[in-house]
């Protein structure tokens, strides 16, 4: 489990990086990416586009955060990371489509320390 200082959690927290961020997008995984001075915190956006019904857009989420849990240490440090999904035609997308899409971002946008 991440601690409380790991996650976005404010409103203009998350407005700071949509304004002045840089976009990179994967698949149906998109990420607004701001450098800032602290620890890499993560934000997760999910809006009601991609679902109506809140039990999906919820399911998302907690699979994202798992997902995030696992890699956090393979993220540089530094940076205010808003992970968002797009609306796929299979609403429910699986773990593992998840995980490779939202990984391939992250190379994508220089972000991960390579082990």
């Amino acid at each position: 489990m991440f601690s409380s200082k790991k996650w976005i959690k404010n409103k203009k927290d998350f407005e700071l990086v949509h304004r002045y961020g840089r976009f990179f997008s994967f698949g149906n995984i998109s990420l607004k990416i701001k450098k800032n001075l602290d620890q890499t915190r993560f934000g997760i956006s999910i809006g009601i586009k991609f679902s109506p019904k809140a039990v999906r857009r919820n399911l998302i989420k907690r699979r994202l955060r798992e997902i995030l849990r696992q890699i956090k240490n393979e993220v540089k440090p530094g940076f205010d990371i808003v992970v968002m999904v797009k609306k796929d035609e299979a609403e429910l997308v699986s773990s593992r489509v998840l995980r490779e899409n939202l990984i391939k971002c992250l190379k994508n946008s220089n972000l991960t320390v390579k082990k």
